[in-house]
């Protein structure tokens, strides 16, 4: 099946593979692996003809031919700028940036902390890690770029924090939805105050999905006293900040408009039209980038699409929802099931439950329950425990449609993640250090 490209995405996107033919050893390699010459990327070219990269296929390039692997496709003189992936799921991969790249990072991100609400008259405290993370240092100089009054904090000092906020007035906040609930406990336990009294009344979010999840934003929303908007759905090998939310809160808007191509595509790797109401995997192409660019990369990422138009300038305009990730996605005895969807069940139980968790992966696809390994401040031989465990455990299952066993373990088992939670691992050894625990 053939992609429909508009004239202004074909024309940017010709170019740009051209670009990368001849000055990247990997694209070249892979462009004639599949039969692909540059004299083919003219007009009426099968941009579906070309093969799919994976994250998998970078970090064995940059194994291979390191630091930056053959994905290079400018001299190491013009890279201004390194930084690199969060490494959460994998061993992290360096990006190499340009003048140019980063001046479309900035831009992205500008557009979208803008649509969010953004501006003057906020003093905006950014907590997303400095260190080479993108977050860091790309999506601040984009919230400079608003004209808001920017406090570059980072992480890993959380007392540190709720002192920069009280001490210099910040009313907005920028950080992952899960550092919200480190930041709301270290409120109560130390300074005995409720986070209402920070004084933050904007927050812009972003690193997980977790917004999207039903009752985590009206639960940050309510315990901060705050307007919560997923200001930030991107990822560092492709753009730090590709789309998020305007004041409607319905959807993510793609900002990206002129720096990516956007695909959709089933779990078979074929093309998904994009309109209303579609579902599936996103795939992006680069317009622009010169240090590494990237052409039918495969995010992992589902979306739905909310609406597509076709702009002015002959660019495609569209909201969408991330669903879920592909690679976290469990399909249990028939049914797809996300581990972080979870933490819509826990609010009824939160007083002896903590939001912080892991889901073991199943061993076999005909497995009966998923284990969920969970924290609770009661003894293991309370018998209000107990009665939790059923109650939580008929909650999932009414939900889900699934089963689940619980092991319970003590408030702060957990690591507490300040940039990405992760809510699956392989083996609870990951977590306990005693696979029997």
């Amino acid at each position: 099946m053939s992609i429909l490209l508009r004239p202004e995405e074909e024309s940017e996107l010709l170019s740009a593979l051209t670009r990368a033919a001849y000055n990247s050893p990997f694209w070249r390699e892979r462009f004639f692996a599949s039969g692909i010459k540059p004299s083919d990327f003219k007009s009426g070219f099968d941009f579906a003809s070309l093969p799919f990269v994976t994250k998998a296929d970078l970090l064995r390039d940059q194994a291979q031919s390191p630091p930056f692997g053959r994905l290079l496709s400018v001299p190491e003189d013009k890279i201004v700028r390194v930084h690199k992936t969060s490494g959460t799921s994998a061993t992290p991969f360096f990006i190499a940036l340009t003048a140019q790249d980063i001046a479309d990072t900035v831009l992205s991100a500008q557009r979208a902390f803008k649509a969010a609400g953004m501006g003057a008259g906020q003093r905006v405290v950014h907590c997303l890690n400095f260190s080479m993370w993108s977050g860091g240092v790309s999506d601040y100089l984009g919230i400079e770029a608003t004209g808001a009054t920017a406090i570059p904090f980072g992480v890993g000092n959380t007392a540190q924090l709720l002192h920069t906020i009280r001490t210099l007035k910040a009313n907005a906040i920028s950080a992952t939805p899960s550092y919200m609930y480190v930041l709301r406990d270290r409120c109560r336990q130390e300074l005995g105050i409720d986070p209402r009294e920070l004084g933050l009344r904007y927050g812009y979010f972003g690193g997980e999905g977790l917004l999207q999840v039903p009752g985590v934003r009206e639960d940050i929303e309510r315990s901060f006293g705050l307007v919560a908007v997923d200001a930030n759905y991107g990822m560092s090998e492709v753009l730090s900040i590709i789309g998020g939310e305007d004041a409607s809160r319905d959807g993510l808007i793609n900002h990206a408009h002129g720096i990516l191509y956007t695909e959709l595509v089933d779990g078979d790797g074929r093309p998904v039209p994009i309109e209303a109401g579609a579902v599936g995997e996103l795939v992006f192409s680069s317009l622009r980038r010169q240090g590494q660019p990237l052409f039918r990369y495969r995010t992992n990422d589902l979306a739905q699409i909310v609406w597509v138009e076709e702009a002015d300038d002959g660019l495609l305009r569209m909201r969408f929802r991330i669903i879920g990730r592909t690679d976290e996605m469990l399909v249990v005895r028939g049914v797809n099931f996300f581990p972080q969807s979870l933490l819509s069940v826990i609010p009824p139980f939160e007083e002896h439950v903590s939001r912080f968790y892991r889901v073991v992966r199943p061993t076999r696809p005909d497995q009966e329950a998923v284990k969920v390994l969970m924290e609770t401040n009661l003894d293991h031989d309370d018998p209000r425990l107990a009665q939790i465990e059923r109650a939580f455990c008929h909650n999932v299952s009414s939900t889900f449609q699934i089963r689940i066993t619980i092991g319970w373990l003590k408030v702060g088992t957990i690591p507490r993640e300040a940039n990405k939670a992760r809510y699956l691992v392989a083996d609870e050894a990951d977590i306990t250090g005693n696979p029997n625990a």
